[in-house]
């Protein structure tokens, strides 16, 4: 028995590290730190800019933080008056002169969920528009990726979908949206919680070992 639960241990902490979602939603999934670019005022960049909470964002060129009006075609328009949970006020926005433009976010310390609220250009009477999000690791190389094609009313304001990741680990260190030009808001991040779900996991299977060992004794 024991043998049996060391190798159901090994199973669970292995499925559990390597274990992954992708995130798209209608609002976030998760609670974490947020960063609502509201304290930006149509700073154009095309570098590196510091956003506090060890957020450095990256960005091709065209890219407005603290952008507060942005006409998203056939999705709609957003604004910068929003004030739900996932839109609040100023967001960053892209036109990008190349379509494969991109807006990244890493991160000083690694974390196991990343997500923002999102929306894209669509053309008037198309639904072929598609971004890229993507997970990177500490050497810049693809964690994740998966494609997503926001879809929202024409004659809608604010709309969009929550995006992102949740891993069972920390080992995000860094978040890219690419392609076309969208429109991103409160990036929210958070890291492993204490205790972790591994270590609940394999003390769960400890204290069941310990219940087999007794009975077989009693």
């Amino acid at each position: 028995m024991t043998s049996k639960l060391l190798a159901a241990a090994a199973l669970l902490a292995a499925s559990l590290s390597t274990h992954a979602a992708s995130i798209v939603a209608p609002t976030a999934t998760f609670a974490g730190t947020v960063i609502t670019f509201n304290e930006f005022d149509g700073l154009v960049t095309a570098g590196a800019l510091d956003l506090g909470h060890g957020v450095t964002l990256t960005a091709t060129p065209n890219v407005v933080v603290g952008q507060n009006a942005f006409d998203l075609g056939d999705n709609g328009l957003w604004t910068g008056f929003a004030s739900t949970p996932d839109h609040d006020g100023h967001f960053v926005s892209t036109a990008f002169t190349t379509p494969r433009g991109e807006v990244g976010f890493s991160f000083a310390a690694p974390v196991s969920s990343v997500g923002a609220f999102v929306n894209q250009f669509q053309g008037y009477g198309k639904t072929n528009n598609s971004m890229l999000v993507v997970a990177y690791d500490m050497d810049g190389n693809t964690i994740e990726s998966f494609s997503v094609s926001p879809n929202t009313a024409a004659d809608g304001y604010d709309e969009g979908v929550f995006v992102g990741f949740h891993r069972a680990q920390a080992d995000i260190y860094g978040f890219g949206l690419v392609n076309g030009s969208f429109v991103v808001d409160n990036l929210t991040i958070a890291a492993v919680p204490e205790p972790t779900t591994t270590a609940l996991a394999l003390a769960g299977l400890g204290v069941a070992g310990l219940v087999a060992r007794r009975r077989r004794t009693a």
